[in-house]
C-alpha cells in the first residue's frame, strides 16, 4: 500500500503528459483505498514544490458511461463543491471547464478571474471502474477524452479498474495513454484498522470488539481478498453484536459467557456472508445447512488428518454443509450451529428480528424463560464447546461422568441424548465404556424423563442427514426409540393444537385464517381434525363461506405436497360432506359456491390420488 502512495506521488512531482493506472481484482478494495488513504496522500503533496499550494483530487465513477458528457456531468459534479468555495485554479481547469458543450446547464455561472490562478494546475482526477462503462461507449473514445486532459489540460490522471476484464483492448490503452501501472494487492490487516475506524465512528466499544477479533476475521480474507465482502460482515455483525448487547443485561449465561456466544455468531455470520458474496450460499438452500448438527467431535479429528483432508478436498459429492463445516469450523474447533435470523438477514430473507434473535440464543444455550439454565445443560454446554480443546483428560473424564448422572434422571431433552451418546464416545472413549452399555443407559434414562419432553419438529430430519446414525447401530437404535417417542409428542401436541384451531375459527376467522397460512403453512394440522367439523360450521357461517374457500384454495396452490399427503382423509370426509348438501341444492349462490367448494376438495383429492 505505502509503495503505491510513493508511486503516486512521484507521478504528482513530475512532468508528465500521460496516465496512471492502478489495477486490481473486483472487490478488493481499490475504490476505498482511494477514498479513505490515497485522496488525502496526494492532497498532502505540493505543486511544483509550492508549499503553499497542495492538489485536490476527485474521483469520478465511469460505471455505465455511455458518451463523453456523461463524463463531464459527472466531472462538474464532483468539481461544483469546491468552485462554491471559492478555491482557486489553473488557467489549464477553467480551460477545460469552458470547453464543455453544456457548461451553461450544469453551473449557471462560471467563476470570474479572481479565481483563476496562472500559475496552478493542481487537479488529480481519478476515472475508477474503467472496465464498467458501458458497452455502447468504445475504449477509442474514451482514451482520446482522457488523453486530451493530460496533454492539453495539464491535468494528473489516475484510473481505476479491472484490467483482467478488458483484455482485449488493454494493450490499447496501455501504448496511448498509461505512462506506469500499478497493481494493487489488498493487505486486509492494514485495510482493517481504517475500515472499522471509518465504518463505525461514534460506535467505540463495536470497533474495540473488531481490534481485538482483528486476526480471527482477517484469517478468512488470506485467500479470498474481498474488501467489499469483509465491510459486508462488519457492517451487518455490528446489528447482531448490538443484540446480544442487548440481551447480555437480562441473562447471566449470556453476560457470564458473552465472549464465546460472540465468538459462535461472529464465526456464524463470517461463514454465510462470505459463501453468500461467492454465490455458494442462497435463500434457496437455507434447509441444506439448516440445523444439520455433528454427531461427533471425531468429524474433527477425521478432519485434522492430512490424508483426510486430501480425501475431503477431492469427494465429489461433498455437501454444502460440510463445505462450511470443514472450512469455517473445524479448523477453529468450533462446534456448528445454524442461526435461523443470522442466516435470514445475511442473505436478504428478513430485518434481523430482535425477538427471534433472542429465542435462537435461549434454545442454542438452552436458557429457560426465568433466564436460568439447569445445571445439567451448563455441563451440556461446557461439553459442546470449544473449550473442551484446553481440558486435562481428567478434567474432561469427569463432566462426562457428570453428564451421564444427568442422563440416569432423563434430565436431557429428546434430541440431546444422541449428541451425549456421541460426547461420551469422542477422543477415543475416555470412561472405556461399552457402547451397548451406553445405549441401554441413555434408553433407560429416556424412558425417565418421557413425561418431560415436548415435540421436537426437526428431529427426523436431523436423524435423517446423520451417516453416524447409519453406521452405528447402537445409535440407531437411540434414534429409532427418540423418534418413536417424538411421534407420539407430535399426535400430542396437534391434537391439542387442532382443538385451540377449531376453537379460533369459531370466534375469530381472521386469526384462524393467519395461524393456517402461516404457523401451519409446513405442518399437517388438517391430519388431526375431523372433516365435518367444518363441514358444519361452513353451513351455519353463510357470510365466510367464500372466505374458508380461498384459505383451503390457497392451501391447495401453494402448500408441501408432503402436508397435503398426511391431511388426505381430512380432505375425503369434508369433500363428502360437502357433496352431500350440494347435491340437495339445484340452483342459486348457495348451489354455486357449495358445488365451487366440492370440484375444489374434488380436485385436491384426485391430485393427492394420483401422485
Amino acid at each position: 500500500m505505502q509503495k503505491i502512495i510513493d508511486i503516486v506521488k512521484d507521478y504528482l512531482i513530475k512532468e508528465t503528459n500521460n496516465a496512471l493506472l492502478i489495477t486490481g481484482e473486483w472487490g478488493v478494495g481499490k475504490t476505498y483505498f482511494f477514498n479513505n488513504i490515497l485522496s488525502e496522500e496526494i492532497e498532502k503533496v505540493s505543486f511544483k514544490e509550492n508549499e503553499n499550494i497542495k492538489y485536490k483530487s476527485i474521483r469520478v465513477s465511469l460505471f455505465g458511461v455511455t458518451n463523453i458528457d456523461d463524463i463531464e456531468r459527472r466531472i462538474v459534479a464532483e468539481l461544483y463543491p469546491f468552485l462554491n468555495k471559492g478555491i482557486k485554479w489553473g488557467k489549464g481547469i477553467f480551460k477545460f471547464l469552458l470547453s464543455i458543450p453544456k457548461i451553461k446547464e450544469y453551473i449557471p455561472e462560471i467563476p470570474n478571474s479572481d479565481l483563476i490562478d496562472s500559475e496552478t494546475d493542481n487537479l488529480v482526477i481519478c476515472f475508477d471502474d474503467l472496465e464498467r462503462r458501458s458497452k455502447n461507449f468504445s475504449i477509442d473514445s474514451l482514451i482520446g477524452y482522457i488523453n486530451n486532459l493530460t496533454e492539453n489540460s495539464n491535468l494528473k490522471i489516475i484510473i481505476i479498474g479491472n484490467t483482467d476484464k478488458i483484455k482485449e483492448s488493454f494493450d490499447e490503452i496501455k501504448e496511448k495513454l498509461i505512462g506506469r501501472e500499478i497493481e494493487y494487492k489488498i493487505n486486509i490487516e492494514d485495510v482493517f484498522d481504517s475500515l472499522i475506524q471509518n465504518e463505525f465512528q461514534g460506535f467505540p466499544q463495536y470497533i474495540d470488539f473488531c481490534s481485538k477479533e482483528k486476526n480471527f476475521i482477517c484469517s478468512f480474507f488470506q485467500d479470498y481478498k474481498n474488501i467489499r465482502t469483509l465491510k459486508f460482515i462488519l457492517t451487518r455483525y455490528h446489528d447482531i453484536y448490538s443484540q446480544i448487547e442487548r440481551i447480555i443485561p437480562n441473562i447471566d449465561y449470556i453476560q457470564s459467557n458473552k465472549n464465546a456466544v460472540l465468538k459462535e455468531t461472529l464465526l456464524f455470520t463470517i461463514a454465510i456472508a462470505i459463501e453468500y458474496k461467492k454465490g455458494k450460499v442462497t435463500r434457496n438452500n437455507k434447509e441444506e445447512i439448516d440445523n444439520i448438527i455433528r454427531f461427533s467431535r471425531k468429524d474433527i479429528q477425521r478432519f485434522l488428518n492430512e490424508e483426510s483432508l486430501s480425501d475431503k478436498k477431492n469427494d465429489k459429492k461433498e455437501t454444502l454443509l460440510s463445505k462450511i463445516k470443514y472450512k469455517y469450523y473445524y479448523q477453529n474447533n468450533f462446534s456448528y450451529y445454524f442461526y435461523v435470523p443470522i442466516f435470514n438477514y445475511i442473505v436478504g430473507i428478513n430485518i434481523l428480528d430482535e425477538k427471534l434473535f433472542e429465542e435462537d440464543i435461549r434454545k442454542k444455550y438452552k436458557i429457560s424463560e426465568d433466564n436460568t439454565i439447569p445445571e445439567s445443560y451448563e455441563l451440556y454446554n461446557q461439553i459442546d464447546s470449544d473449550e473442551v480443546f484446553s481440558m486435562s483428560n481428567d478434567t474432561y473424564k469427569q463432566l462426562l461422568k457428570e453428564m451421564l448422572s444427568y442422563v440416569d434422571k432423563g434430565e436431557y431433552g429428546l434430541q440431546d441424548y444422541l449428541f451425549v451418546y456421541s460426547f461420551v464416545l469422542d477422543f477415543n472413549n475416555p470412561l472405556k465404556i461399552k457402547e451397548k452399555t451406553l445405549k441401554k443407559r441413555i434408553i433407560k434414562g429416556i424412558k425417565k424423563g418421557k413425561d418431560k419432553f415436548a415435540y421436537t419438529p426437526k428431529l427426523q430430519r436431523i436423524i435423517s442427514h446423520s451417516k453416524k446414525v447409519n453406521e452405528d447401530e447402537n445409535l440407531k437404535e437411540i434414534a429409532d426409540f427418540c423418534l418413536t417417542i417424538n411421534n407420539e409428542k407430535e399426535q400430542e401436541k396437534y391434537k391439542q393444537d387442532s382443538i385451540n384451531l377449531i376453537n379460533i375459527l369459531k370466534n375469530d376467522f381472521d386469526h384462524f385464517e393467519h395461524q393456517v397460512k402461516n404457523k401451519y403453512s409446513t405442518i399437517p394440522i388438517f391430519k388431526y381434525i375431523n372433516g365435518k367439523t367444518i363441514s358444519k360450521f361452513y353451513n351455519d357461517k353463510i357470510d365466510l363461506r367464500v372466505r374458508l374457500f380461498e384459505v383451503f384454495n390457497h392451501r391447495y396452490i401453494y402448500y408441501r405436497e408432503e402436508v397435503l399427503q398426511k391431511e388426505k382423509d381430512f380432505y375425503l370426509q369434508l369433500q363428502q360432506s360437502i357433496e352431500k348438501k350440494a347435491t340437495k341444492l339445484k340452483s342459486g349462490p348457495e348451489w354455486y359456491v357449495y358445488n365451487n367448494f366440492n370440484e375444489l376438495l374434488k380436485n385436491i383429492i384426485n391430485h393427492l390420488q394420483n401422485s
